[in-house]
């Protein structure tokens, strides 16, 4: 703060009400006051009002009250604009924080540092007369501590620096009302009037995201119940004495064609190459949201849900850092305080670890990357794990184990490649043997060391020569794991805060089942119909692709780059374009 802003009256809007009770200690002695904490700041040199939200106050108006949407003559519905209104049932809270910015000269928001926070924060203050031009600061703060929000506000914010992730969240959730107001009524309709759907079957429901997750579940269990094995062949080399056997990537159709090559090998092979090099592996990187959920899911079955709401209880708690990221890095800030808390997280969390890399390094570590959030990991704040539900205990001693896990000592090994020669093709067998286990001491892992013989360049040696016939396998199935992990990033398909409520979503809507044992997903009839039709439609949603290349355009939004309007205007094309092509259909 400047000092000529000396005791200046502030209004610091929070998202929630336990948030906003961590802001006003952290801030001084707070007493409250009618839904609000009311602080004589020495941290602000300032009057503080610490008055929380309820998460969204506001609500979007429909923009058609008299009109109905579920008639073919009315869609496409483009309102050139939303309006917004407080919820009745959190009218109070409204008002509370209305009236304190009549009081106030000037507004800090500290809402959740992402997108649906500032969302949350400007549709709160754009209802309020005079509130816009009083935004003042920007509290953006990873760790709920005492002193992580003392740095916190140290170093507040300009305002604009975030401002467009409203903007973004803002065309998201435009873009996300237009599909869902116009599509879902469309294809529920033409499905009904073509026999599709009796007229008493509850609506389809088409999202500008849900609808490529559904369809990548049906897509794969089509392929996987289409696939037909069939056979191919491949040439291997067997070293007799060494047990050692080299092969290819040549896969022969016919077996005819693999015999053919059978028969030009000989029994005497050279070596062509030999390549030997100590590797060195670091450990792990650090959790984002989007990897700890894919590991919770694989390890333990728990839902992409379960573990955010978990981590976020701890994040309110002052225990781990701020949980919707999608960063594996640190900064130099968090770094510093880790290395000082080493001995106490293991003590935390009862696993002694060899920990001699106490230096940043580029892997975990990097101020420049880090831009809106960092990792998940442990606050400087270490909890009595025996006050935790199992759950949220489990998540902690997770979380700290893979932060630890930095500071062990690299996994050092000797990699050997061998290239044997056979008549002009090339065989190949790699070894590895572990020179230092280093982390993985300490995290199991199913690779085992593989020792081969001294062999020489240019020596030649016996070997036999084997045909084996091999299966095409089908498939991988789609597990949550497989989502969060590998498909919804490649696609692009929402963001780490939205995946989770996207995967219940299409659960929730009939168009997917999950196997609670596995995390397999397998797609209802409900939701290979919705698939189909929109298929025969042409409507781009059923294509991950397509949806993925609007997520793309929303990040650059929040960076500045684009205007909102383009892209909602891009939206409304896009959408009568595929209604006027559906109805002549």
């Amino acid at each position: 703060m400047k000092g000529s802003e000396k005791w200046m009256k502030y209004l610091l809007l929070a998202e929630k009400p336990d948030q906003a009770k961590k802001y006003a200690n952290a801030l001084g002695n707070p007493k409250k006051d009618k839904g609000v904490w009311r602080v004589q700041s020495s941290v602000l040199n300032a009057e503080v009002i610490v008055a929380p939200a309820v998460g969204h106050l506001v609500e979007r108006i429909n923009p058609y009250t008299n009109f109905e949407n579920w008639e073919m003559a009315n869609l496409p519905a483009l309102p050139d604009g939303f309006a917004y209104e407080p919820k009745k049932d959190t009218a109070k809270r409204f008002k509370a924080i209305k009236q304190s910015v009549k009081e106030v000269d000037a507004i800090i928001i500290g809402t959740d540092p992402d997108r649906e926070g500032e969302a949350i924060a400007y549709r709160i203050l754009e209802l309020i007369p005079g509130a816009l031009r009083k935004i003042k600061y920007r509290l953006w703060a990873n760790s709920l501590t005492k002193k992580g929000l003392e740095q916190a506000f140290s170093k507040l914010k300009n305002p604009k620096d975030s401002i467009n992730y409203f903007h973004e969240a803002d065309a998201r959730g435009d873009a996300d009302w237009l599909v869902g107001f116009n599509l879902s009524p469309f294809v529920t309709i033409k499905m009904k009037e073509e026999g599709y759907l009796d007229k008493k079957e509850h609506s389809m429901s088409v999202g500008r995201v849900q609808t490529p997750i559904v369809s990548l579940v049906v897509r794969n269990d089509e392929a996987i119940e289409n696939f037909k094995p069939s056979p191919y062949w491949q040439l291997k080399l067997i070293d007799p004495e060494a047990k050692v056997t080299f092969g290819n990537d040549i896969k022969y159709q016919s077996k005819a064609e693999a015999e053919q090559m059978l028969q030009q090998l000989a029994n005497i092979a050279v070596v062509k190459t030999v390549t030997s090099e100590e590797k060195v592996q670091e450990a792990p990187e650090l959790y984002n949201l989007t990897n700890f959920q894919s590991e919770m899911s694989k390890l333990y079955h728990f839902d992409a849900t379960k573990t955010k709401e978990l981590v976020q209880s701890l994040y309110q708690k002052g225990y781990l850092s701020y949980p919707r990221t999608d960063s594996t890095l640190i900064t130099t800030n968090e770094f510093a305080y880790l290395v000082e808390h080493i001995e106490d997280y293991q003590k935390a969390i009862n696993k002694h670890l060899e920990t001699p890399n106490r230096s940043p390094r580029k892997n975990y570590v990097n101020d420049k990357k880090v831009l809106e959030h960092y990792a998940i990991i442990p606050t400087e704040t270490i909890p009595d794990l025996s006050e935790l539900s199992n759950d949220e205990k489990l998540i902690y001693q997770k979380v700290v184990f893979r932060t630890l896990l930095m500071f062990t000592p690299d996994y050092r090994y000797q990699s050997t490649s061998v290239i044997l020669d056979n008549q002009g093709l090339e065989f190949k067998a790699t070894g590895a043997v572990t020179k230092d286990k280093g982390w993985r001491n300490y995290l199991a892992v199913k690779k085992e060391d593989k020792e081969l013989p001294d062999y020489q360049e240019g020596q030649t040696i016996t070997i036999e020569c084997k045909l084996l016939e091999e299966m095409t396998k089908p498939p991988t199935r789609i597990t949550e794991q497989i989502l969060l992990k590998k498909l919804l990033p490649k696609y692009n398909l929402g963001t780490s805060a939205t995946r989770d409520g996207m995967i219940d979503l299409i659960q929730d809507k009939g168009y997917v089942t999950k196997n609670k044992k596995t995390g397999q997903f397998f797609p209802t009839e409900r939701g290979k119909l919705l698939i189909h039709y929109l298929d025969q439609l042409e409507i781009a949603y059923t294509n991950p692709e397509t949806t993925g290349k609007w997520e793309e355009v929303l990040a650059q939004i929040g960076q500045g780059k684009i205007q909102k309007e383009a892209f909602v205007n891009k939206i409304k094309w896009a959408i009568t374009k595929q209604i006027e092509k559906g109805k002549q259909l």
